[in-house]
């Protein structure tokens, strides 16, 4: 009898606690300042992703089809008669570049005016000729000129033997040193830690001294922790680089083709198909001076509390996430047992998971709250809204989540029972 009386208890007490749980979802809690994920698209400041990704073939120089001269490149020169003896083969210079042609003939530099300097004739303007063009013209000098050789009997070699160089300055805050410290969770990263920053001097050979050889020169693409934009300084016209820097970094600068036509270059990563600039050689082309600058990312992250263990992750820079992305980075499953727990609820004690997330976000002065419910979100998409930096998202128990889990968190830990002893 009392086995049966105890039975008619437990029925009654677990009919009970199904109907609160049934009631309690019979209308979702949602608050009224709460924006449903499906109208995310048309709330302030949210915006469908259009972006694409910058073609890197327009950060590199148009390849030439033949070498053109210019001041600072060093040719080989033999003028049999006037520069070596008739008997005597012209000297053989090979380059430290394994894969440079060796050049002929005894060095003659291309002085800043574009002009060479030979014995016996006037100084030779050879700036912007190819190598066939600039022979040419030395014959003339020669025997045409000066009349010093017989036309049609001259033996003139006119070799490349050093291509003239850029030096640029590379500055690079997206490199991301090791760091061994244990404590940091193996799916966070916490930005500012490991993060250094690199400057490399590097000397581009002419025809290569665009922005695409310099990052591959220093490391390669900008990566996640870079900014979405590449920035470069003018520096070889006597310009301040350290003023350009504060300029750029000046509160309110938005992104752009150009800031100062004369002074720097911004080119985005990133952006919407209307917003990409018309880049021209000019504007990828880097001289002696210029400062390639990749600025590190350091606020483009999102925020998580609540149920989930408060931490700041990082954006991904090429690609954008959702909520449930963004949840499973923090590491949390989107259930009660990511957290520590509701109510005296353990970590492992919860029946029904929580479902409530609300997401963030600043707009300016103003902040909008989403509401997420994860109960539609895994087959939903117009539930997964996109996350954008600055967020924070915090996983909550809705009120009939809270009222079901502690009243059957009682039948976990032996609570109910004791009532019927």
């Amino acid at each position: 009898m009392r086995s049966n009386l105890f039975n008619v208890k437990i029925a009654a007490a677990i009919a009970m606690c199904c109907s609160m749980g049934i009631t309690a979802g019979c209308k979702s809690y949602a608050p009224k300042e709460l924006i449903p994920a499906q109208e995310v698209l048309n709330a302030a400041c949210c915006k469908p992703d259009t972006a694409q990704k910058i073609n890197f073939l327009a950060l590199r120089q148009t390849p030439a089809e033949e070498y053109t001269l210019g001041r600072g490149d060093t040719l080989g020169i033999y003028i049999q008669g006037v520069t070596g003896d008739k008997d005597v083969p012209p000297p053989v210079n090979f380059p430290d570049d394994p894969g440079a042609q060796p050049g002929l003939g005894y060095p003659v530099p291309i002085r800043d005016d574009g002009y060479i300097s030979l014995p016996l004739v006037a100084p030779i303007r050879v700036s912007g000729l190819t190598l066939a063009d600039a022979e040419r013209r030395i014959a003339d000098a020669y025997t045409k000129d000066k009349e010093i050789l017989l036309e049609g009997n001259e033996k003139i070699i006119v070799t490349l033997m050093q291509r003239r160089t850029y030096n640029v300055l590379v500055i690079r805050e997206d490199i991301q040193s090791g760091n061994s410290n244990s404590s940091i969770r193996q799916n966070e990263v916490y930005i500012g830690q490991g993060k250094s920053t690199e400057t490399s001097s590097i000397e581009l050979p002419a025809g290569e001294n665009d922005v695409l050889h310099a990052l591959s020169e220093t490391g390669g693409m900008p990566s996640e922790q870079a900014k979405n934009e590449i920035i470069i300084f003018r520096g070889g016209q006597g310009n301040d680089v350290n003023s350009l820097v504060q300029e750029v970094n000046a509160p309110g600068m938005t992104q752009g083709v150009t800031m100062d036509q004369a002074n720097v270059v911004r080119i985005p990563i990133e952006a919407e198909p209307s917003e990409f600039p018309n880049l021209t050689e000019e504007d990828i082309t880097l001289y002696d001076g210029d400062v390639v600058y990749i600025k590190g990312r350091e606020e483009e992250v999102f925020y998580t509390g609540g149920l989930l263990e408060g931490g700041r992750f990082p954006l991904p820079r090429d690609y954008k996430i959702d909520v449930l992305e963004a949840i499973a980075i923090s590491g949390g499953s989107g259930s009660a047992s990511a957290g520590s727990g509701v109510g005296g609820l353990g970590r492992n004690a919860s029946i029904f998971p929580a479902t409530q997330v609300t997401i963030l976000r600043k707009c300016g002065c103003k902040q909008t709250a989403i509401d997420v419910d994860l109960r539609y979100a895994l087959a939903d998409p117009s539930e997964r809204v996109i996350i954008q930096p600055g967020d924070l998202i915090i996983l909550e128990y809705r009120k009939r989540e809270l009222v079901t889990n502690s009243i059957f968190s009682v039948f976990q830990y032996g609570g109910f029972f004791t009532l019927f002893r």
